[in-house]
């Protein structure tokens, strides 16, 4: 059985993101671990009589994590989803992705912290560590969001896309649960500029039977042609590849994260270059 790996510190983002996770697991049969990260001097006053109690503070931990995670188990159509907690000592972002890695999880399901939207991610969040440090595909959750049976996601491309079996395959099951295709965007900065079908059939050839179409903004500024493109279509979501001379790099370069951060609302699946 697959598992998908939820960090919570007990926040609404977390609240949220938890939410989402039991809705992509139930249909997928897949299980949960919560994973909760004890700083290193958490729980202490930094001497060595406190240091004697951190056995406790871990214990306290788990309970609140079983009382927390109770809260989102009461569906009926979700008690039968098994769900695992692990609280591990050290720092978020290298816990988390060690975690999934020795977990072997297909997803991490994370909310956003600090603000809604984008903002937590792209201005050096907890959420924005791990989808820098991890191969794991990262399902990042605004805390405004909200899960839909039926949703439509949009893929922001420039064309570069060298991405897992393991991550392609996650992607195809997120939009199966989710009864969608997607919507590829793909932004060109010169007017006029006409598109190489040869990119077309490439990036088709990849996705295979993952129902698309394509469509071309002409814009200077990505990220307003891309929260354009959301508000318009009513997308619920947004894929994205990270590689370091990707669109989605882009949208980390501080020149033009803000305005995007402050408007978009929708969750973001990001896979991995290979």
């Amino acid at each position: 059985m697959k598992t998908i790996l939820v960090p919570t510190d007990f926040s609404k983002c977390a609240n949220n993101a938890m939410k989402y996770a039991l809705e992509i697991a139930e249909p997928s049969g897949q299980s949960i671990t919560v994973l909760y990260v004890v700083y290193p001097n958490e729980g202490v006053d930094n001497n060595m009589y406190d240091a004697f109690f951190i056995d406790n503070y871990i214990q306290e931990r788990l309970d609140a994590m079983k009382t927390w995670v109770k809260r989102f188990t009461r569906s009926p159509h979700l008690k039968n989803i098994q769900v695992t907690i692990e609280c591990r000592i050290g720092f978020p972002v290298s816990t988390i992705t060690q975690t999934a890695t020795e977990l072997g999880v297909s997803l991490i399901v994370m909310g956003t912290t600090g603000a809604s939207g984008l903002r937590g991610v792209l201005l050096g969040s907890v959420a924005g560590g791990v989808i820098s440090a991890s191969k794991t595909p990262v399902f990042v959750v605004p805390v405004k969001a909200v899960f839909r049976n039926t949703a439509r996601f949009a893929f922001a491309t420039d064309f570069k896309l060298s991405v897992s079996k393991t991550s392609m395959q996650v992607m195809r099951e997120m939009l199966y649960l989710q009864h969608t295709g997607l919507n590829i965007v793909h932004v060109v900065s010169e007017e006029g500029k006409k598109p190489d079908l040869r990119d077309e059939q490439a990036l088709s050839e990849k996705l295979g039977t993952i129902p698309h179409n394509f469509h071309y903004l002409h814009d200077k500024n990505v990220v307003h042609a891309i929260h354009n493109f959301l508000e318009s279509t009513d997308c619920n979501g947004l894929v994205a590849v990270v590689h370091e001379h990707s669109l989605l790099h882009k949208l980390f370069a501080k020149s033009v994260s803000r305005s995007l951060a402050h408007q978009t609302k929708v969750p973001i699946l990001v896979l991995h270059d290979v």
